[in-house]
């Protein structure tokens, strides 16, 4: 089980807080965000630009990605952000 899996687990379980993201329309799921928001970041990397304090080595190691550089991972990047949707988003 990854390190991301095991963070949903646990804030489903009540073990874990996370914190509330406040958009437009009213509150956003946490997870959904950080989803959102390295899939920004993981298709700038596998264009060649690099984010400012994020590095493919940490959302490899987070998400259990395997691959050397970041389009090789951003496929299975995306089966994650899928899988993610249909799980908890789909009600």
């Amino acid at each position: 089980m990854t390190q991301f899996e095991t963070a949903v687990q646990q804030a489903r379980q009540g073990e874990l807080q996370t914190p509330t993201v406040h958009m437009n329309d009213g509150n956003v799921d946490y997870f959904w965000y950080q989803l959102s928001v390295h899939h920004y970041n993981l298709k700038l990397m596998s264009k060649g630009i690099m984010s400012r304090n994020i590095k493919l080595k940490d959302l490899k190691h987070y998400y259990g990605l395997k691959g050397k550089t970041a389009a090789a991972c951003l496929s299975q990047y995306e089966e994650i952000l899928q899988q993610y949707k249909e799980k908890y988003l789909s009600k």
